[in-house]
């Protein structure tokens, strides 16, 4: 493993600017029939131009050299209130256990099916208690954070989505899928003691489109680029965050049957390169081929199923802080951008990522987070960082 560890170098997002611009103006508020809060921001409240929140790189844990703390292929992870970070790795299925420096520690249980045991990890971090959700053997397996097993429960099958866990210590595992009707899935949560604490449905904020296949023998279906589709995020409050990703408008709620908050921001849809349309595109095309034959995938894939613009919303996710980061459209490839909104719902300003369309954020802590990807070599790094919060 190459471990650059501890760099303080502040990696280009912008610098402070020491004062509120006087372009900036308050978050609008005013109250719906049934009590419903909305706060709708026409612009940044707290700065401009990346101009308030850095990202600053603390350290880089990068695969290649076969060590016991290398690593293969990550697919989840989680940041304990010490800054340890916990890294599910595949080939083999194991635990990995870094200090705030970047250092292996320790791995934490083993692949198999007993106690202590999983196939499939998704990870979660509340207090000493580290939980592990297995969707392949459908529990959670609870870990202190020193890599002594607790214990197992059942949960869901076959879902492979994050989980998370609240203030109150309360594991949300979430399902896609509902015949409850005015529904699209929702959370199951139980504590990490096993107990189940209730189901929180998810209303249905509108309806994705598919490219679909049908033949005689098979049915094929999958998500196209950039078509609207629904987003929903367990905060750290235990209320639920819901929307449309076409729309610039997320909901609040405590139940799931209930709208406590809507907000969002005004927004002008940012048209997607025609080179990214045509890649998917050709691509889609070249697999159905492959699959079904030509005359099969012309007739079921065309250009003008990826839209021309991009839609409002990319992802939507809440740190340790109730910090609301939601996640849009760049068309520049080695950045990214992401809006910061308060626990109240105003739009604090914009925050530019040093990563690209081939990262992702792994784990996210207390002013900190993980972010994945490969170097230019094609070994996979994580690299993490501090997010300092300047007049926030």
């Amino acid at each position: 493993m190459r471990l650059i560890a501890a760099i303080s170098a502040v990696c280009s997002v912008a610098a402070c600017t020491g004062g509120r611009d006087a372009a900036l103006a308050p978050a609008k508020r005013d109250t719906l029939p049934g009590g419903i809060e909305r706060v709708v921001s026409d612009g940044p409240t707290a700065w401009r131009d990346s101009s308030g929140w850095r990202l600053v790189e603390t350290s880089r844990i990068t695969g290649g050299d076969s060590a016991s703390g290398d690593l293969s292929r990550p697919s989840s992870g989680a940041i304990d209130a010490a800054g340890r970070l916990y890294v599910a790795d595949d080939q083999p299925t194991v635990i990995k256990v870094f200090d705030r420096d970047g250092r292996f520690v320790r791995t934490i249980g083993r692949e198999g099916e007993g106690p202590g045991e999983y196939r499939t990890v998704l990870l979660a971090v509340h207090d000493s208690s580290l939980v592990v959700f297995d969707p392949r053997l459908a529990r959670l397996s609870v870990f202190d954070t020193s890599g002594r097993f607790v214990r197992s429960f059942a949960s869901l099958c076959c879902n492979y989505s994050a989980i998370s866990i609240d203030r109150a210590g309360r594991i949300a595992v979430r399902f896609g899928s509902s015949d409850k009707p005015g529904y699209t899935g929702g959370f199951i949560r139980s504590t990490v003691g096993g107990a189940l604490v209730d189901t929180v449905w998810v209303p249905k904020d509108g309806e994705p489109k598919y490219l679909e296949v049908t033949t005689e023998h098979s049915q094929m279906r999958m998500s196209i680029p950039y078509t609207p589709a629904p987003v929903r995020e367990m905060a750290e409050d235990g209320r639920v965050i819901h929307g449309w990703t076409g729309d610039y408008r997320l909901a609040v709620s405590q139940s799931g049957s209930d709208t406590a908050q809507i907000f969002g921001r005004a927004w002008t849809p940012v048209e997607l390169p025609e080179a990214m349309r045509t890649a998917w595109y050709e691509g889609a095309l070249k697999n159905l081929t492959k699959q079904y034959g030509a005359a099969k995938a012309s007739e079921s894939v065309s250009l003008d199923m990826m839209p021309r613009t991009a839609t409002a919303v990319q992802s939507v996710s809440v740190d340790p802080d109730g910090y609301r980061w939601i996640s849009v459209f760049s068309a520049d490839t080695m950045h990214g951008t992401i809006d910061i909104f308060d626990r109240g719902g105003a739009y604090l300003g914009p925050i530019r990522t040093p990563w690209g369309r081939s990262h992702y954020v792994i784990a996210r802590g207390a002013a900190q987070l993980a972010v994945y990807g490969e170097t230019a070599d094609g070994f996979p790094e994580i690299v993490r960082y501090r997010v300092d919060r300047g007049m926030h």
